[in-house]
């Protein structure tokens, strides 16, 4: 008897999907990260906008898979092709370890294929919250088949996704020299964040109490620092206020 077909969805470069697993789980960058290298996992559906993606044509069923909320693409970790390789975004680039084939079948869902590696997208035996993603050979086992969906809902927001995204929170490098009698000096930032905090850096580093300084022969000398001041919002978090690791 034949294998009775079932519509696909039909995939269109103006709408964001949902990538599913089959217990349900949808793919999604974790912790809604923004940067480059970033893992992607599995999670349950809360409908947020970095479980969505959009599917950027590069040819005949292959697509750059685009997160909706960091605008980064689902890529391979260094470029791999090995089975376990893990799966993580990166910025748009002309790299075919951005390219994924989307192959139908039979019964509505997909299997979503490396086009560098040949292997197929996939969480492994896990299906737990937190799950990362890979890639491993078509065994055509169940957790290789993908069901995706069109989002049909507006978004969820998040105050703390949102501050993330506007890079309200990170780590803020500082450099500054210890004197000799232990007071801290030319404090300056090395690697910024956002004004705001790294205002507030420069605030915490120069506030801090005096130093044990170094020492050279018995003798104390001025030694240079440098450390990270990291800001993290709270989970349930008002507008605008912070908490300082």
């Amino acid at each position: 008897m034949a294998t009775k077909k079932i519509a696909q969805t039909v995939i269109t470069e103006d709408k964001f999907y949902t990538i599913a697993a089959a217990n349900g789980k949808v793919v999604e960058v974790k912790d809604y990260n923004t940067e480059n290298g970033a893992q992607i996992q599995l999670w349950d559906n809360a409908n947020a906008e970095w479980q969505q993606w959009s599917f950027v044509r590069a040819g005949e069923g292959v697509y750059r898979i685009k997160n909706r909320f960091t605008g980064k693409m689902m890529d391979l970790d260094m470029g791999g092709v090995s089975d376990g390789t893990r799966v993580h975004q990166w910025e748009s680039a002309q790299a075919s370890s951005q390219l994924w084939v989307v192959e139908p079948t039979n019964d509505g869902r997909v299997k979503i294929k490396s086009n560098l590696a040949g292997k197929l997208l996939d969480p492994g035996m896990a299906t737990e919250n937190g799950t990362v993603l890979q890639i491993w050979a078509d065994v055509n086992g169940d957790n290789q088949f993908w069901t995706i969906n069109e989002v049909t809902r507006k978004p969820k927001t998040s105050v703390k996704a949102s501050a993330v995204k506007a890079k309200k929170q990170g780590r803020v490098i500082v450099t500054f020299i210890i004197q000799k009698d232990g007071s801290v000096a030319k404090a300056r930032i090395a690697r910024s964040v956002d004004p705001e905090l790294d205002a507030e850096a420069l605030r915490i580093v120069k506030a801090m109490p005096n130093w044990t300084p170094g020492t050279q022969d018995g003798k104390p000398v001025n030694v240079k620092y440098t450390i990270p001041v990291v800001f993290s919002l709270q989970k349930d978090v008002t507008p605008g206020k912070k908490e300082v690791k």
